[in-house]
């Protein structure tokens, strides 16, 4: 991989992070620079994301990624959804914790997708490792580098919340998914909901509070009956063990896994595991 080196007098270096006491004295990149100039959104989750929040987030970050370009870490979980939601369009930055030598090796593959399509960068020399106090750096400088940041999952103490507390401290707009009352795995976004952080369903929460112009895109998919009947009970169930959904559907048990796998294929609902679904 070729490393480009951007130095604070290059017009590559980010505006964003000009007035930071600390700001990185050279950026290393591989990728596409240019994205460095454009708007920026910055979406971060937690590695214990539910499944149900990843794919939402996926989707979101994928309609985002038509304005935006989508800043995020490089970890598995609520990183990695908004990485691969803004693949297809190239318009995704990621940041390292640590020099290029440090690359996160369970998620290398996704990493060279965002080198070949997008930008992969680091504020540290290549042989730099990743340390403890690493992360909350990085998190500093991906809540400088979007306009606001929107959080797909957070515990109560979760890192991830560190993004969320620069963005806030940048007075940038901070945006979190909802989650169940007294859900461990996204307290965290409840909590930042109940501060003053505004409640994210759909892209077009971000859109309209933004102010930027948005339309809704409208794609119409083919349902059988028993499928349609399956959806709309999930829908009024929110969530459900795969017995639940048969009995709110009418649609026998032993034909309602079939459906449920070809509403997953048409990305209408995902499984939560445990005979467990959702809607998207």
């Amino acid at each position: 991989m070729e490393i480009q080196e951007i130095e604070q007098n290059s017009p590559y270096y980010p505006d964003e992070w000009r007035n930071l006491s600390d700001k990185p004295q050279t950026l290393f990149a591989v990728g596409n620079v240019e994205l460095l100039k454009k708007r920026k959104f910055t979406v971060v989750g937690s590695r214990r994301t539910t499944k149900a929040a990843l794919a939402l987030g996926e989707e979101i970050a994928k309609e985002l990624a038509e304005t935006f370009t989508i800043v995020s870490g490089a970890a598995e979980g609520g990183d990695s959804a908004a990485i691969l939601g803004a693949l297809p369009s190239g318009n995704v930055i990621c940041v390292l914790a640590g020099g290029f030598s440090s690359l996160p090796q369970n998620n290398l593959s996704l990493l060279k997708r965002v080198m070949e399509k997008g930008l992969v960068v680091s504020p540290h020399p290549y042989d730099t490792p990743v340390r403890n106090f690493s992360y909350s750096y990085r998190n500093k400088l991906l809540a400088a580098l979007g306009e606001a940041t929107l959080v797909l999952g957070a515990g109560e103490k979760s890192g991830t919340l560190l993004t969320a507390k620069y963005a806030q401290e940048l007075q940038k707009p901070v945006f979190a998914l909802p989650y169940a009352p007294n859900s461990p795995i996204g307290a965290g976004c409840n909590a930042l909901i109940k501060s003053g952080g505004y409640l994210t369903e759909c892209a077009a929460d971000v859109f309209e509070r933004l102010g930027v112009e948005y339309t809704e895109r409208k794609i119409a998919i083919a349902l059988t009956e028993a499928e349609t009947q399956t959806l709309c009970a999930l829908k009024e169930l929110g969530e459900g063990h795969i017995t639940e959904i048969s009995a709110k559907s009418g649609v026998p048990t032993f034909k309602a896994r079939a459906i449920l796998s070809a509403l997953q294929v048409k990305g209408l609902v995902v499984e939560l595991g445990g005979n467990r679904f959702s809607i998207t």
